[in-house]
């Protein structure tokens, strides 16, 4: 319940968001269901602002099929420009995950990780 409540700040917002900063990015993709998914199967939430051409259907099918991405949590924005994701520690680091994906993705396109949510004790 605390994970919840503290994700809840983060809930997106419809108006208003530059894209500037990293709450927007995260709101941008942010899926309260994903997030609740994610902490109940000790996955780590992945959320990346995304420079560079951003093909979005690519980046989307790109991500479900790398290893340990659970595919039906895989979210892209295009403004602002955001990809999030939940992923299985044990099959790869988010860090590894988000390299997969950018080797996959549009020629230029950089996907740099802003907040990475873990499930903590409740």
């Amino acid at each position: 319940m605390a994970l919840a409540a503290a994700l809840a700040a983060f809930a997106p917002a419809a108006s208003h968001a530059c894209g500037a900063c990293i709450e927007d990015t995260v709101a941008a993709t942010y899926d309260y269901g994903v997030v609740e998914r994610a902490a109940a199967h000790g996955d780590v939430m992945v959320y990346c602002a995304v420079t560079g051409p951003l093909d979005a259907s690519r980046l989307k099918e790109t991500a479900r099929r790398v290893r340990g991405v659970k595919p039906q949590s895989v979210r892209v924005s295009a403004a602002p420009a955001a990809l999030s994701f939940a992923v299985d520690p044990k099959a790869q680091s988010p860090q590894a995950t988000v390299d997969a994906v950018q080797r996959s993705a549009a020629r230029g396109t950089r996907l740099t990780i802003v907040r990475l949510l873990t499930a903590g004790p409740h």
